[in-house]
């Protein structure tokens, strides 16, 4: 007779990466103060800033940009 386990082994890890590219808030679904909303903006602008190469002349942009992505988290 042939014994047949009935048990598997299903602890296979599973790993979520963001892309790279991809900003993530720490502060998401979160109601801000003024002094939390304007630094996840700074820090978000920053990183925007990051991503395009520290290339200088873009900060109004990237802040704007910014606001709104912080706004929609």
């Amino acid at each position: 007779m042939r014994q047949t386990s009935t048990t598997k082994s299903t602890t296979a890890k599973k790993t979520t990466r963001a892309p790279k590219n991809r900003i993530e808030s720490p502060l998401s679904q979160t109601t801000y103060s003024n002094e939390d909303f304007r630094k996840e903006v700074e820090r978000v602008a920053y990183q925007l800033y990051v991503l395009r190469g520290y290339v200088h002349g873009h900060d109004v942009e990237d802040w704007l940009a910014a606001e709104q992505m912080v706004k929609e988290a």
